[in-house]
């Protein structure tokens, strides 16, 4: 059974339920913290869970992550699909946000996460999707938060380990903001860009940011890093073989194995008919027995 021990007053990110998804839980792992240690999970074994969304709009119905293409560096959000509706927030430069298109307009629906959770409408024309940007933009586009998460995680595990609890509030806030508003949706463009061009100083840097982020358990790095396994696992292995910790090591193994299990259909037992996933369960394995004292 799968039950939840607070151990604070717990508050999950709306933000959660606009990316309703497939839970897996692995009977391997015992004591998960959720969002930076504010919940206990106690997991008896292997399941599979169904979230549903309450939001009217699902960001898997959607496309995105998407960023502005505006000259002014901002764009108006309207209530309805036309400059007559009424302005009802602002999207900026730097604001991720999921779209979904009509062929008969030239309007999208908008979904954006500031805080709050931001719907609406705004131009066609001001829409830039992020995979489509070039190699270079996108590739500076993810170091940025890659950089950027990777500091605030650094951050709040200096304030937990100095007992600092006005500083730990603070950088959970923080943290956990930028979780919701860049990091999570650049997890999504990650394993495109990596898989187009075998880039190894990103795959290096998420190597980093997931282990200066090791006391979450937001199950996104896992996703992520899974696919770039699916499609380049010789240079994944390589590049996870320059970490000398074996800490480290285990930790990237366990997101990767984690991701493996997401994306392909396992049973309670953490089985699959598929020999892909049987091929790549198995070099995992021996990358663990190579690790082991």
């Amino acid at each position: 059974m799968l039950k939840f021990e607070l151990l604070q007053n717990d508050k999950h990110s709306t933000n959660d339920l606009l990316r309703p998804k497939n839970l897996r839980f692995s009977s391997r792992t015992n004591h998960i913290k959720t969002r930076y240690g504010q919940a206990k999970m106690t997991i008896m074994k292997y399941y599979i869970l169904t979230l549903l969304t309450f939001c009217s709009l699902s960001l898997f119905a959607q496309n995105g992550p998407a960023i502005i293409n505006d000259s002014d560096g901002f764009t108006n959000v309207r209530l309805g699909p036309g400059t007559d509706f009424e302005v009802i927030d602002t999207l900026f430069n730097e604001d991720f946000f999921y779209f979904k298109t009509d062929g008969n307009s030239d309007w999208a629906k908008v979904t954006a996460w500031k805080g709050r959770q931001i719907e609406g409408f705004i131009h066609k024309s001001r829409i830039q999707e992020v995979k489509k940007l070039d190699s270079k933009s996108r590739k500076e586009i993810i170091i940025k938060v890659l950089d950027r998460q990777r500091t605030l995680a650094d951050n709040f595990r200096a304030a937990w380990k100095a007992k600092d609890s006005l500083a730990y509030r603070t950088t959970v806030k923080e943290l956990e903001s930028y979780n919701d508003t860049k990091y999570d949706p650049i997890l999504q463009v990650i394993p495109e860009y990596f898989c187009s061009t075998s880039d190894i100083e990103i795959i290096d840097k998420f190597f980093a940011t997931m282990w200066a982020d090791k006391g979450s358990a937001n199950e996104m790095p896992s996703f992520s890093i899974g696919d770039c396994f699916i499609c380049n696992p010789d240079l994944v292995l390589e590049r996870l073989n320059k970490i000398i910790d074996k800490e480290q090591k285990e930790l990237i193994l366990d997101h990767i194995e984690w991701g493996l299990m997401n994306h392909f259909e396992v049973d309670e037992d953490g089985n699959s008919d598929s020999k892909e996933y049987n091929e790549l369960i198995e070099r995992i394995k021996k990358e663990r027995k190579k690790a082991s004292p």
